[in-house]
């Protein structure tokens, strides 16, 4: 009788060890914080496109993609480059197959961006890798310490137009006129 209880007793440490060891393993993973920057043009574009699709739409895919299409021909920059990925290109730029469908057939199914994403993830990673640049403040940068590439895409992305722009200090006087800023003396 004595050997039983001692067995009963090793049973129950271990169940009690088990048990343990699972809180500290569901404690551990759910203390792991996501990554705001993860697949953050993913959820951008996601988002955008679901807040214009209205409930009429999701009740049908094509409606939907006509929604994804419009959004994609007036997108610029990571946004566009999203657009390619998912398969919604223009005439000029093409795309690279992708998962409209897919994309259409979730919002359908009321499925969320930051979810569709994690989806996405999993069967094309380079979704997820696109990643917005950081916004260079006009007000507080050193114009002269930015190469020329870095004030043509700060034109770009502002759509300043410059035409005869040949120097360094043309490109930063038309910004900073863009941007009203005054000149030091």
């Amino acid at each position: 009788p004595g050997c039983r209880s001692r067995e009963n007793q090793r049973t129950r440490h271990t169940m009690r060890a088990l048990v343990l060891l699972l809180a500290v393993i569901a404690h551990l993973s759910a203390g792991a914080k996501e990554d705001p920057s993860d697949c953050e043009v993913c959820r951008t574009v996601l988002d955008k496109i679901d807040q214009s699709v209205t409930n009429d739409d999701r009740k049908d895919v094509e409606k939907i993609e006509t929604r994804m299409q419009e959004f994609c021909d007036t997108a610029k920059g990571k946004d566009k480059t999203m657009c390619y990925y998912m398969g919604i290109g223009d005439a000029a730029q093409g795309t690279a197959g992708g998962v409209k469908r897919e994309i259409s057939a979730s919002f359908a199914r009321g499925i969320n961006a930051k979810r569709l994403c994690k989806r996405l993830k999993n069967m094309d990673g380079q979704m997820c890798e696109l990643k917005y640049e950081k916004e260079i403040d006009l007000k507080t940068v050193d114009f002269n310490k930015l190469r020329v590439k870095e004030l043509r895409k700060i034109m770009d992305d502002k759509d300043i137009a410059c035409t005869g722009c040949v120097e360094k200090s043309d490109f930063i006087k038309a910004i900073k006129q863009h941007a009203g800023i005054k000149d030091e003396v």
